[in-house]
């Protein structure tokens, strides 16, 4: 009988499935070959690829496998063939077997007495008593053996198996660690771009305000130095008008004021050329137009009180009118220059008997001159025309064209108008002129604009009258500075001060004293005045009411 030892043992160590083991296990002193039942699987529930299922043979299986096999005879009776005991009795059990090193192999003898395994391979007679060897005990050891090696053999595999199940949790442990530190740098480094970014983003704001401050202060001190650049510049220009005035005393270039006076005279025959005419010729819509606006525009000068609210209402009427034109420039012009002519007759008619309405007069021709800039030189040409004394200009009168020039007007029966009525017309034109030099310009406008008509124009004008040759100056010249004098002389002393006062000395003694002997009226009441002045002090016009 023969017994394959090794098969068992190495079923367990190899890959293979099911049959495999079947196939290996299987012995030449086994029965029928093992089922499904007759195996252990040592990891069932084991489902990683890299641990191999086991299938060991149970115990109990391999104890009904050798209990299949037919009952053995009696021990006293079997008996072994010397072949086969000698094989047994050499055979080396220890070698994959639990036992004992020297533990003795059960042996039978044929009679009452046993033996031991101790030469198991000797078949001896002693005393006539015939050893035998005992195979059902020694079947019974080999199957415990088996047992017990099968036992130790699983016991090891499982500890295996829990070996790596602990080492993949280990490594699962040590891969969820990895992850978490790795989530946790990601989300340091996150953070710190967060913070990088936003500190970067402060940076940059803080760079922002801090160039937004510079530029604000850059600004600040380019409007400083632009508003002390503007002062020294008036300063300067007061400097200048101040020395021009110095200056105009004792001398005066009379060429120049001659040609201004006739570049006016040519401005108003491009008027007639350039709009009066054309207009006449113009479609006969735009000449109704025209004519309503005309008709519109007349009353509103007679119409100006010593109230403020009166001026604002007709000056916002005449805008009115004057808007409706503006598609058309030749009608612009045109009601431009209407207006213009309306103003100095105002002045020819009405200031003329009643000096202080020319303050109402005055602040709405500025009004007008401000908003429509074109305005001022219209109006400056027509009072060139009628009364050249605006600009200082003064030319003999003893011709026809003289006095052409110096505003004469003929009348009816073509003989010149009297001396009284040419004085008059003067001096309501000039105060006119006046006021309007000396009124301020509206609070509202007064830093957006300049004055069409500055209370330098005053000066130019005194100062070349009283320039004038002594040949040429007659009873007009006073009787204008007179009306000048009623009008603005307050205000002119509060502009130029000292210089101011020094030439109205010079006009009131300094040029009557040079025309004493022609026994003017105009220069009379011109003396008068300054007396009034150093005793009383100047008069000026009432100011307009609400």
């Amino acid at each position: 009988m023969r017994f394959s030892y090794d098969d068992l043992l190495d079923s367990s160590d190899e890959e293979g499935d099911y049959e495999t083991f079947i196939t290996r296990s299987s012995s030449p002193c086994s029965s029928a070959g093992p089922s499904f039942n007759d195996v252990s699987f040592v990891n069932p529930n084991e489902e990683d690829e890299n641990v191999p299922h086991l299938y060991l043979p149970k115990r109990d299986s391999l104890a009904f496998t050798l209990a299949k096999q037919e009952p053995l005879e009696e021990p006293a009776v079997e008996q072994l063939d010397s072949e086969l005991e000698q094989l047994i009795g050499k055979l080396n059990l220890q070698a994959k077997s639990p036992y004992v090193e020297g533990a003795p192999l059960p042996l039978m003898k044929s009679g009452n007495k046993s033996i031991t395994n101790s030469e198991p391979s000797v078949s001896r007679e002693k005393d006539d008593d015939t050893y035998v060897f005992d195979s059902q005990r020694m079947i019974s050891a080999i199957q415990n053996s088996f047992a017990i090696r099968l036992r130790t053999l699983e016991l090891d595999n499982k500890k295996q198996v829990e070996e790596i199940k602990l080492q993949k949790k280990k490594l699962e442990a040590e891969r969820k660690r990895k992850e978490e530190e790795e989530r946790k740098r990601r989300e340091e480094e996150e953070r710190r771009k967060r913070e990088e970014e936003a500190a970067r983003l402060r940076e940059v704001e803080q760079e922002r305000k801090q160039k937004e401050e510079a530029l604000k202060l850059k600004k600040l001190k380019e409007e400083a130095q632009e508003q002390a650049e503007k002062a020294k510049k008036e300063a300067e220009e007061r400097d200048r008008l101040k020395q021009q005035a110095i200056k105009a005393k004792t001398v005066s270039d009379f060429s120049t004021i001659e040609k201004k006076f006739w570049e006016y005279k040519e401005k108003i025959s491009s008027i007639k050329k350039e709009i009066v005419e054309p207009i006449k010729k113009a479609d006969p819509s735009l000449k109704t137009l025209l004519s309503k606006h005309k008709r519109k525009v007349n009353p509103k000068f007679g119409q100006l009180t010593n109230s403020n609210t009166q001026l604002q209402t007709i000056h916002q009427e005449l805008c009115n009118l004057v808007d409706q034109t503006k598609d058309n420039k030749l009608a612009y012009l045109w009601i431009l220059n209407f207006i213009a002519k309306a103003t100095v007759h105002q002045a020819e008619t009405e200031v003329r008997v009643k000096p202080e309405s020319a303050l109402p007069l005055a602040k709405l021709a500025v009004n007008l001159m401000v908003r429509y800039e074109e305005l001022h030189d219209l109006l400056m040409a027509r009072l060139v025309k009628k009364c050249p004394f605006v600009i200082g200009f003064t030319c003999n009168i003893d011709t026809e064209s003289g006095r052409q020039n110096m505003g004469w007007k003929r009348k009816a029966d073509d003989k010149w108008e009297e001396d009284t009525s040419y004085d008059e017309r003067m001096g309501g034109m000039v105060t006119l002129y006046a006021v309007i030099t000396r009124i301020p310009l509206p609070p509202e406008i007064i830093s957006t604009h300049t004055h069409p008509m500055p209370i330098s124009g005053s000066w130019h004008m005194l100062a070349r009258i009283a320039n004038t040759q002594g040949n040429l100056l007659t009873n007009s010249h006073f009787v204008i500075l007179g009306s000048w004098w009623d009008a603005a002389a307050a205000q002119f002393l509060q502009a130029y001060g000292n210089q101011g006062s020094k030439l109205l000395q010079l006009l009131g003694d300094g040029l009557t004293s040079a025309v004493a002997d022609r026994k003017y009226v105009g220069a009379a009441r011109l003396r008068i005045l300054l007396e009034e002045w150093q005793t009383t002090g100047i008069k000026s016009f009432p100011e307009m009411v609400v």
